[in-house]
Parts: structure tokens; sequence; C-alpha cells
């Protein structure tokens, strides 16, 4: 399985894609940090782990995942790995790993960079521990958060272009979701608000930030009775992504190879 692992990794980070993926991570906090006067490490940290996250690491692991799992169609490499014999299972859950580690890396590296932002600038570091500790949740809820959309992208088996379709409309919807007061002010429970990753991210996330302004302390205010704590995002995100791995590879045992 390692072995597996290795592999996909090695032919993941020799596509351009990767690096230009990459790079994407300091974005946000860089464009935000050159319009606004930004003066404490969270709000640094939170724009490169949240805007560039929710907006582009979504997207870019649904267009990877098409990239993964399309690699052995296009080469015509499937049945060499199947006669070997590698289960097609083993296959997917190597794939599904190197994109959590991508997913974890990238939020990694928009925390990185926006440290150095911070030292630049003269801004506090005090509370880096922490910025630390939700940047790599945020990456692991990330790719828990673009597995249904990885499942369409295997469903779909080779186009890419309704992939890219797939993957940009689903991170425009879950962000869009996270605006609306109907679904983020909703109690835990059998509903379908509980169930929808992004949202559930943003009300574990907004528990961490500092309100500035009357008007942003009397939101959060409101918004603390919806809160959702460490262990319930993660129970409820990482519960969607077994079941989520599990579809994927029942949709790719049956494609043919």
């Amino acid at each position: 399985m390692l072995k597996l692992v290795i592999c996909e990794f090695a032919k993941l980070k020799r596509r351009r894609l990767f690096k230009i993926a990459l790079f994407t991570s300091v974005l946000y906090p860089a464009f935000f940090s050159a319009l606004v006067s930004m003066d404490d490490l969270g709000t640094i940290a939170g724009t490169a782990r949240e805007e560039g996250g929710f907006l582009l690491l979504i997207p870019i692991l649904a267009i990877m995942a098409a990239s993964l799992f399309f690699e052995e169609h296009d080469y015509d490499t499937l049945k060499n790995l199947v006669c070997v014999p590698v289960l097609k299972s083993h296959i997917v859950m190597a794939k599904i790993f190197v994109l959590l580690l991508f997913s974890v890396t990238y939020e990694l590296a928009g925390y990185v960079f926006s440290i150095l932002l911070a030292v630049i600038q003269g801004v506090p570091t005090d509370d880096w521990a922490l910025q630390l500790f939700l940047t790599f949740c945020t990456g692991v809820l990330l790719w828990a958060a673009a597995l249904p959309c990885m499942i369409l992208v295997v469903w779909c088996n080779k186009s890419y272009i309704i992939s890219v379709i797939i993957a940009f409309f689903y991170t425009l919807l879950g962000y869009v979701m996270h605006l609306s007061d109907v679904v983020m002010m909703k109690p835990l429970g059998l509903n379908i608000n509980t169930l929808i990753p992004v949202p559930i991210i943003f009300r574990w996330l907004y528990q961490f930030k500092i309100p500035k302004g009357e008007i942003t302390a009397d939101f959060y205010r409101r918004f603390s009775l919806y809160f959702v704590s460490t262990p319930v995002v993660f129970m409820l995100l990482l519960s969607e992504a077994a079941v989520c791995i599990l579809l994927i590879i029942k949709v790719y045992q049956k494609q043919e190879s």
C-alpha cells in the first residue's frame, strides 16, 4: 500500500498542475495584505486558510482527482496494474490518501506564507500555535468536504470538462450556502444542514475569530448558539468521508479496466 501511495504521489508531483496549485495557496493572503492592513496573525492566516481553501483548494482537489483517476485510462495502464495483481480498492485508497496529503500541504503552505507576511509587517505572532492547529485541521476537513464532488468526478469516467464544471459548481454552491442564515443558523440534528460539509466547517471555524466592532460582536453573540466543536465537526466530516470513499471504490470497481 505504501508503494502505491509513493507511486501516486510521484505521478502527481511530475504534473505542472501540482506546482501551479501549490502556488495558488499564497495568492489570497498576498492579495489581501496588499489591499488591506491586517493587524493580527489570525486575520492573515484566516484569509489563506478560508478564502484560499474554500474557493481554490476544493476545486483543485476535484481536478487533481480527475487527473489521478483518469490517468490509467488515458495511458491504458489499469489492465497491467490489475494483472500484477493490485486491488482496485487499494488503488483508490492510495489516490485518496495522496489527495489528503496535498490538501494538508496546501493549507500549511498558506500558513507559512502568512507567518512570513506577519513578520515582514511587524504583526504579532503570539497565537501561531492555534493558527497552525486550525490550518492543519482545515486541510483535513476540506479534503473530506471535496470527496462528494470526487464521487461525481470518478463516475463521469474520463470527462475532464464535466469534472471541471462539477468542481466549480460544487465549490460555489458550498461557499454560497455558508452565507445563508437559513443554512448556518440551524441546530445540529437529523437535517440536511448538518450534513452539508462547507457550512459545518465554517460553523466550527467562526468560534475562533475575534469580533471587531459592535456589529460583528452582535453577529457572533447570535451565531454562538450554532458553533460546532472540534470533535463534532471531525466526527461528522470523517463519517461522511468514509461513506464517500466506499462509494468511490464501488464506482471505480465497476468501471472497465
